[in-house]
């Protein structure tokens, strides 16, 4: 199968205004919390903790080669016999417990010392899972004034179910999501309303106003666009689009994954096309890549952090802050300026799927920049 990446990839670099997607970069690649897939069951879903999907590592500029990494080795105190280096030879535990590793400071001094940029792209599988809810509703062309606020309705319906997600859950099991029968449409969109009205009676902001809204008058839709003829209870049957993304986007890059079985046969047969040029991309051993090495670090990180961010509201996050010694702040700092780093050479190395509250509280909590006072 050949998939020509121009058109999708210009809708992407339009709507985001993304830069440098035309330069030549290099690209490593590893994974976390890779559970493959996401499905509903009696007891909630198949997992039993909603961790960040995280895909990421470094990227190379044109010119720009990966430094030898036995000095890193030796500073991380690797054993000799030790094929490669893991995340786990760095920190283990919980994202604060990383975070006191002085090898992980060693680790991200080292990226930040030679210049290594990082790209990732995060996945909240609980907010991925529910927002076709709200695009199925919104497919619909008398609902078209709601669409330019998409993304606060998503964040609303979000909110919500995260204050009951086992309910919210056991709610779409009970309906057969994401394949809603047509004849069942109006008793989902009224379990729905049920849900959210019990969670937020006031409906005192203007996203809750416009998710209640949209969710009484969708009960007369014969169907929702996005949710029928599925796979019943199948929340995510893959993550192989957050793979694909980057190829698409940077066509005249060169993208090296980690080894993952079903992406690699999801994949074997595709050719991604720039006109008649293939996209480079492969799958690599990681004892023979470096980079996917280095990626298996930063990743393992990643994630530890963006699922700290997601479990956490953002008075948690900054009174835990305020707690932490000195080698914390540091790591912490560190990690900020590779972040900082990396989007100044392109907005499109970071990609979030997840919801607004989070990327605000992210942006607090790392960045410090001014709270959205309902946050607080």
């Amino acid at each position: 199968m050949e998939i020509d990446v121009n058109e999708m990839r210009e809708m992407m670099v339009n709507a985001f205004q993304l830069r440098r997607v035309n330069d030549k970069f290099t690209f490593y690649y590893d994974e976390t919390n890779n559970i493959r897939k996401f499905y509903l069951t009696d007891e909630g879903t198949n997992v039993p903790e909603h961790n960040n999907f995280v895909l990421g590592g470094i990227v190379l500029a044109e010119g720009q080669s990966l430094p030898d990494i036995a000095a890193l080795r030796g500073k991380l105190g690797m054993q000799r016999n030790a094929s490669e280096i893991k995340f786990g030879h760095v920190a283990k535990g919980d994202f604060e417990k990383v975070l006191t590793s002085k090898k992980l400071g060693t680790f991200l001094s080292w990226l930040v010392d030679h210049g290594i940029a990082i790209h990732y792209s995060s996945v909240n599988i609980i907010h991925w899972s529910i927002v076709d809810i709200i695009d199925s509703i919104l497919a619909e062309d008398k609902f078209r004034e709601y669409s330019p606020h998409h993304q606060y309705i998503k964040n609303e319906l979000y909110r919500l179910a995260n204050l009951d997600e086992p309910k919210f859950l056991a709610l779409m099991k009970l309906h057969r999501y994401p394949d809603i029968q047509p004849g069942g449409v109006a008793a989902f969109m009224g379990s729905v309303n049920e849900f959210i009205a019990d969670r937020n009676p006031k409906n005192n902001n203007l996203p809750a106003l416009m998710l209640d809204a949209i969710v009484k008058k969708a009960a007369s839709l014969s169907e929702l666009a996005f949710l029928v003829h599925e796979e019943e209870g199948m929340l995510i049957d893959s993550f192989q689009g957050f793979y694909t993304r980057p190829i698409m986007l940077f066509k005249n890059s060169t993208h090296i994954f980690d080894r993952e079985t079903e992406i690699e046969k999801s994949l074997k047969d595709t050719k991604f096309m720039d006109g008649s040029r293939h996209v480079d991309f492969c799958f690599s051993d990681s004892k023979a890549e470096p980079g996917i090495q280095i990626a298996d670090v930063l990743t393992g990180f990643l994630g530890k952090y963006q699922s700290f961010v997601e479990e956490h509201s953002l008075p948690e996050l900054l009174t835990r802050k305020k707690a932490w010694n000195a080698i914390q702040i540091s790591n912490f700092e560190l990690l900020r300026r590779l972040i900082d780093h990396s989007d100044e050479v392109s907005n499109a190395f970071i990609h979030r799927t997840t919801a607004m509250d989070s990327a605000w509280k992210d942006e607090t909590f790392l960045h410090g920049l001014p709270a959205m006072p309902y946050l607080l």
